[in-house]
């Protein structure tokens, strides 16, 4: 594709298709432990977080004629990014903007195709996700990076992650990597153990439990459970969790899809162990719910390891641990996926955007970011070299060694199809459809993808 020529808002959605290969979970650890060491051992009880490396973060002055260059990412993250951004800027004597970026796939494309279809970037360096980042690629608006980051890099990730470029439809396209990921994203299944303990209550191993459980800890202001369900994308990722679990296949809308819905309108109107009000939450909501002691157990990404250690005023050992997921009928699962960088290609700051993506993702900074902020936690052998004895790490290991991790659901129109999960999924889940009708419609609107 040309520089000048332009994509249509219909046709980058033709685009926005995503491929999740089948690759066998359980390898991603296996694949890149070091062969001569011993197992980790396991931490004790009351083990502390692991904290970053002491590392100076004042932002070291710009030298004359340096450039200034804005890396998007999710805010949660910046914290963790900042000693090694500074250390770039040191050698580089260039400066580095954090810029808050979206938390969806949905939010990604709407605010970064427009001004990449008129073929400019208020960005250098930006996070992006399994359904904006291939469709960005397919685009033509992000540049390859398979000579831009050195192999030792790529050798760090197990092949398993990073399957050669003719199947690699989450970081690749047309024979070329165009993503270096930067999160293994896994639903945990977090909980108060403190709370468990109290009342001698063991982690929930099926739905009946969970509800079970839910009803016990359900008392105003406290809920059993919460989510956070809002539109664009949230309401598909949780619902394609609870299929996962139904042994559905979201995109079917089939009976383990119908058993996801069903089970989750349950909790809310049946249970009522989840709050109505999470159909209009975002994860931060979500979180902010927990971190007030108002919620038991609930699913949430890696990333909220290190939120709640990180509020060093509420975080106690036991008020987050972590627990295998609920089994439903189709067994205990949750899918993975992950966000990872990538560069514009319409940067104003080209060359030095290359030297920054290949810094940040650096073998001697992968630990340095994954000690500061459990969302860059990855099977990489770097990283487990460095935090064998992690708590977090240990439990990405439970859930490989458990056999729960199934690929993000797949669908060559990835964004319109999940967009057609959230928009029948709510429909649903606020009573403006029944279920009969709300598999009907998603069988429909899929269909009509072709």
């Amino acid at each position: 594709m040309s520089d000048t020529k332009r994509i249509s808002r219909r046709n980058f959605l033709k685009l926005a298709g995503t491929g999740a290969a089948a690759l066998s979970a359980g390898a991603l650890l296996q694949a890149c432990v070091p062969a001569t060491s011993a197992p980790p051992a396991a931490p004790p009880a009351a083990a502390a977080p692991t904290s970053a490396p002491a590392v100076s973060t004042a932002v070291p002055a710009v030298a004359a004629g340096g450039k200034t260059l804005t890396l998007a990412i999710q805010a949660f993250a910046h914290d963790a990014l900042k000693p090694v951004i500074a250390q770039w800027e040191q050698k580089s004597g260039n400066k580095v903007t954090l810029d808050s970026g979206p938390a969806t796939g949905q939010e990604m494309m709407t605010k970064y195709a427009p001004a990449f279809q008129s073929n400019t970037s208020s960005v250098d360096v930006i996070s992006v996700d399994d359904v904006s980042g291939p469709a960005f690629a397919r685009a033509g608006w992000l540049i390859p990076l398979d000579d831009v980051i050195p192999q030792d890099t790529w050798s760090d990730f197990p092949a398993s992650m990073l399957p050669p470029v003719d199947t690699d439809f989450f970081h690749s396209y047309q024979g070329k990597r165009y993503r270096v990921p930067h999160e293994f994203a896994v639903g945990y299944t977090w909980y108060r153990k403190d709370w468990f303990d109290d009342q001698k209550v063991n982690v929930p191993k099926t739905w009946d439990d969970y509800v079970a459980i839910g009803k016990q800890f359900t008392k105003d202001p406290v809920w059993g459970t919460t989510e956070g369900l809002k539109k664009p994308g949230l309401t598909f990722v949780y619902l394609a969790y609870l299929a996962g679990q139904a042994g559905g296949d979201i995109f079917k809308f089939d009976d383990g899809t119908a058993k996801a819905f069903q089970f989750c309108y349950d909790m809310i109107y049946t249970h009522k162990i989840m709050s109505e009000t999470v159909l209009n939450e975002d994860y931060t909501q979500q979180n902010d719910l927990y971190m007030k002691d108002r919620v038991a157990i609930m699913r949430q990404w890696p990333y909220f390891w290190g939120v709640v250690t990180g509020n060093k005023d509420w975080y106690k050992d036991g008020r987050a641990a972590i627990a295998l997921p609920p089994a439903g009928p189709g067994g205990s699962k949750t899918w993975y996926g992950g966000w990872g960088l990538a560069v514009p290609k319409f940067s104003a700051n080209l060359d030095a955007a290359k030297d920054l993506i290949a810094w940040v993702t650096n073998n001697q900074n992968a630990p340095i970011l994954a000690k500061g902020q459990s969302w860059f936690v990855m099977p990489r052998k770097s990283i487990l070299a460095a935090m064998g004895d992690d708590p977090f790490v240990k439990s990405m290991q439970t859930y490989i060694d458990g056999n729960v991790l199934v690929p993000r659901p797949y669908h060559p129109r990835q964004s319109d199809a999940e967009t057609a999960v959230d928009d029948v999924g709510q429909l649903f889940l606020t009573k403006q459809s029944s279920l009969a009708d709300a598999m009907k419609a998603g069988k429909d609107r899929i269909a009509a993808l072709g």
